[in-house]
């Protein structure tokens, strides 16, 4: 076995954590990655508290928590950063809010936590920091259409210069639209769709359905943190930039489609204009398929595989 070597998920709890934590628990490849976790439970998966492993409950800024990740002894410790807002809807009406949480707040952790030997993993976004006019490379220059994607696109790079002063080592992972377990909190189009299809609620449609995502089931994204984390505690060679994603596009309306055919019944949606939503998001996003496969080689969950286990994950709750 590997030398083990401290994981430190900052929100690790909530729907990506909750993924990584059971990639990790799963696969005996992962031996050696010792998890622990930093979550204000605001955002935590149900179950979390079950979970048999080092934490500390609340805020990552804390003297608490900072005292919690110092006590992590090792050398080389791998932080994995996940928290922040994310909603890009809500960008535009709470700026300062989007500037404090994915900037100023994960700057002056970055500055009190990190020492010399630690790797700084930030989770980022892939299709908000650029316009879905083409195919996302971990190469394209930043072209965000919203101010969550500025801000994001801002994190990455301050972050990296901040951990580069602190002595430690920086990655960022993008990830595309991620759907799947532990999402019971989630309100993308996904998750909305297959509670209602479960409920008989009724769900609206922005535009005209046809605008597409890549959209990556959770697992795989578990899978590929952890894998990118056990490459670095092994000292194997990584990119700086990384991508997750399925490496395809789909639109709205075809994953309506998947998610009528897992739960043998139709949802019942309606269309809505949502012109000033629509106006600040891509149209299309799709993610490099060579960039995507760096993690994640050829075990790329389908698009409906990974609907089935999702509707399955909330018909069973």
């Amino acid at each position: 076995m590997k030398n083990s070597s401290s994981l430190i998920l900052v929100g690790g709890f909530g729907f990506v954590g909750r993924n990584i934590l059971e990639a990790i628990a799963d696969d005996p490849s992962f031996e050696g990655l010792s998890p622990a976790v930093i979550d204000d439970l605001s955002n935590a998966a149900p179950g979390h508290e079950t979970l048999d492993l080092p934490f500390f409950a609340g805020d990552y800024q804390s003297g608490g928590a900072l005292e919690f990740a110092d006590g992590m002894k090792d050398e080389g410790r791998i932080f994995v950063f996940l928290a922040g807002e994310t909603r890009v809807a809500e960008s535009k009406d709470r700026p300062m809010d989007f500037i404090e949480a994915n900037i100023t707040a994960p700057s002056q952790f970055v500055m009190r936590a990190v020492r010399p030997g630690d790797h700084f993993i930030l989770i980022s976004t892939a299709g908000a920091l650029f316009d879905g006019t083409f195919e996302v490379r971990t190469s394209s220059a930043y072209c965000p259409k919203n101010f969550y994607g500025a801000t994001k696109a801002a994190e990455e790079l301050i972050l990296e210069k901040l951990v580069e002063l602190r002595g430690g080592s920086f990655s960022v992972i993008r990830m595309t639209n991620v759907y799947g377990r532990h999402s019971e909190k989630k309100k993308s189009a996904i998750h909305a769709f297959t509670r209602a299809v479960l409920s008989g609620d009724k769900v609206f449609v922005n535009g005209d359905g046809r605008q597409s995502r890549d959209f990556i089931y959770s697992g795989d994204v578990g899978r590929g943190i952890a894998t990118l984390a056990r490459r670095l505690r092994d000292g194997e060679p990584t990119d700086r930039v990384n991508m997750l994603g399925a490496g395809e596009s789909t639109s709205l309306m075809d994953v309506v489609e998947a998610i009528e055919a897992a739960a043998g019944k139709s949802l019942n949606y309606e269309k809505v204009p949502a012109a000033d939503l629509l106006a600040t998001e891509p149209r299309d996003v799709i993610a490099s398929g060579e960039d995507v496969r760096v993690l994640l080689g050829d075990g790329i969950t389908p698009l409906h595989e990974g609907i089935r286990r999702t509707y399955d994950f909330y018909r069973d709750l």
